[in-house]
């Protein structure tokens, strides 16, 4: 019976394989139910009827059959044909349904069947999918955690296909954090498991993660190459999904009209799966690229019908992006249909979509936004820690009436004697654990408070020279000529990308500091940190900047407790320099007596001794409305056993010096 099952499974796969209509397939499998008496052969066919359902855009079909699937082997207490099935229904609603918090319900059940049937290679699915929720929905820790356990279970379970579907998921992640090193390693592997596999649509998955890292790794040629082969085993296989992404990314790589025959083969199928990220930002790479072919085109007919299709394509993407609340692309594509309107000479357009578009990048960047975002993350901590401490005390309130009773209950003295020991013994120790938790509450607060501090100092100056620049654009263009148009151009997307590296490490690390608030020393040298100062302060042309590090001096240190001090201190330099002449800031490094040392000195007003107590008494508090405050470059330099030591001569300027041992 079982030789003869699996001969038909392979029969029908084979069957599949070779291209049937669809209602065939499916027809074929419900006469096999029929005539089928075992349950788990029941269960598996119902499972390939979801399946190609699935793959052929009935998806609601699918979910439908999968319940009914789920029903069924409840009935029979088929635990595992529930676990297979919600793999499946998990696997339809992040990928076909993008519906993540569905997905992951799913797959958490799976996760708990097959722990029990200790079943290795469906657990490692279940993991794998798990994590790529997680990946859609930014939280690259649980993404990373997740995928490392599919990895885990799937080298245990020695399954190929698994081994290679969650290296590439870790591929994903690293190319995601910027780590292509990494990335690299983790998409050879998934290739390198790919192949053992023998299976094809593993293999273009493969195939199409080395092309995207190659390709982030500027390897023009083997991009090229991984990108090719991946495009021809997904159109062999017929997988519509992988190859509108191939065309999609490989596009990038290709000239203004090979990239445009490729993005127009994609966005037809990309149709077949409904509006996405992905199909809006293709639509709207089409207008663009219609709207490059239009710049450089001399026939008059042809640049006309060029910016027609143009504008519909990026028209189009706008009121896409709208209705899915796709903010990202939504900015982008704005302002390029802006640029379109300007070029028409409808003026009154091109403002209006150039002040959307700057309207949306600043509430997707705005500062109240992050801080109501980390209000809410520090107020369900307090609130897990206050619902921990509140249970404790009622356990505390329960064990002191059970000792009154056990007291008047027993009477021998030596019985009650060891009961009164025992209760006491345990009061004491659920006393402490109540200690522990306030001391971690305490804590909780104390980090919050410095990471609002922290928010508002890296981000408020940036941005203030960013909207300066802006107004002056929209207020006063007629006092600017071109060139000085486009150097303060230049500028300000300088200005921009520079904010956004400083957003990107100021959030990760405040991120970090909510969890877990100590330093994570490292060696490293201080070129690195004088370059990093030299790209968050370069808008300020009328201050002379100047970094001396003759010995090269390397530092064992946080890195990013000491980005933060030093920011801190320039901005605070850069405060005080108004109506100073020659205004100059100098940054230093040097050794001394087995000591390294690093100064900040400017020219600027000075300061009396007395202003900088707080630098070295913690009773001691000031604002934080030019920077983070002497009190959190206290905090922070004791943490990284740093000693900071101030010199400052009123009308002569400011020194501070911070010795390292």
């Amino acid at each position: 019976m079982k030789t003869i099952l699996a001969l038909t499974i392979c029969s029908l796969f084979s069957v599949l394989c070779l291209g049937q209509e669809q209602n065939t397939k499916i027809d074929s499998l419900k006469v096999i139910i029929k005539k089928e008496q075992n349950v788990d052969s029941i269960i598996k066919f119902t499972n390939a009827i979801a399946i190609i359902q699935k793959n052929t855009a009935l998806v609601d079909e699918a979910i439908e059959t999968l319940h009914k699937n789920i029903q069924f082997s409840k009935k029979n207490e088929k635990e595992t044909g529930v676990g297979e099935a919600s793999l499946i229904l998990s696997q339809i609603y992040i990928y076909n349904k993008q519906e993540l918090d569905s997905s992951a319900y799913y797959a958490s059940k799976a996760i708990e069947i097959f722990k029990r049937a200790h079943i290795d290679n469906k657990l490692s699915r279940a993991y794998f999918l798990i994590s790529i929720v997680y990946q859609s929905k930014s939280d690259f820790e649980n993404q990373l955690k997740f995928a490392l356990l599919a990895l885990e279970y799937a080298e245990k379970a020695e399954d190929y296909s698994m081994i290679s579907d969650s290296s590439h998921a870790l591929n994903m992640y690293f190319l995601d954090q910027s780590k292509l090193e990494d990335a690299l390693i983790y998409a050879k592997k998934s290739n390198e498991y790919a192949l053992l596999s023998k299976k094809s649509t593993r293999i273009s998955t493969a195939y199409m993660g080395l092309a995207e890292t190659y390709n982030l790794l500027r390897d023009t040629l083997n991009a090229n190459i991984f990108f090719e082969k991946a495009y021809e085993l997904t159109k062999q296989n017929n997988q519509r999904f992988a190859i509108a992404w191939t065309l999609t990314n490989w596009a990038k790589l290709k000239n203004t009209e090979e990239a445009l025959k490729m993005r127009l083969e994609a966005q037809e199928i990309w149709e077949e799966f409904g509006i996405s990220p992905m199909y809006t930002h293709n639509t709207g790479m089409i207008g663009v690229l219609f709207f490059d072919l239009y710049k450089n085109e001399n026939d008059a007919l042809k640049k006309n019908d060029y910016l027609t299709k143009a504008e519909k394509y990026l028209s189009a993407t706008i009121e896409n992006a709208d209705d899915q609340n796709d903010i990202v692309n939504s900015i982008e594509f704005n302002r390029t249909l802006a640029q379109l309107y300007g070029v028409k000479k409808q003026y009154d357009k091109a403002y209006i979509y150039l002040e959307k578009s700057t309207t949306l990048n600043d509430s997707l960047n705005s500062q109240e936004i992050k801080n109501q975002l980390a209000k809410l993350e520090s107020k369900k901590e307090i609130e897990l820690r206050d619902k921990e401490i509140e249970v404790n005390q009622l356990k505390l309130e329960t064990q002191k009436k059970q000792q009154y009773y056990l007291i008047g209950g027993v009477s021998l003295l030596a019985i009650i004697g060891g009961l009164l020991y025992y209760q006491s013994q345990t009061r004491r120790k659920n006393n402490q654990k109540l200690r522990l938790l306030n001391q971690e509450l305490a804590q909780s607060n104390k980090v919050k408070t410095r990471f609002f501090s922290i928010l508002n100092h890296d981000l408020r100056s940036p941005v203030a020279n960013l909207i300066h620049f802006l107004h002056l654009q929209k207020n006063n263009p007629e006092i600017m000529d071109e060139t000085t148009r486009k150097r303060l151009e230049s500028k300000t997307i300088s200005g921009a990308e520079n904010l956004l590296a400083s957003m990107e490490d100021m959030l990760l690390w405040s991120k970090g500091q909510m969890e877990n608030f100590k330093p994570e020393p490292k060696s490293i040298l201080i070129e690195e940190f004088f370059i990093d100062n030299k790209k968050v302060f370069s808008g300020y042309q009328d201050i002379q900047f100047e970094y001396h590090n003759p010995d090269n001096i390397k530092l064992f240190t946080d890195e990013n407790y000491l980005k933060t001090i030093m920011r801190n201190l320039t901005s605070n330099a850069i405060n005080i320099m108004g109506n100073i002449q020659a205004p100059t800031i100098i940054w230093k490094a040097w050794q001394e007596n087995n000591q390294k040392l690093l100064s900040i000195t400017d020219n600027g007003r000075g300061a009396h001794q007395e202003q900088f107590k707080a630098l070295y008494d913690e009773n001691e508090v000031v604002g934080i409305k030019s920077g983070l405050g002497l009190h959190l470059i206290r905090d922070l330099a004791k943490a990284i056993d740093c000693e900071v030591k101030v010199n400052s001569e009123v009308g002569s300027g400011t020194t501070f010096t911070l010795l390292f041992q």
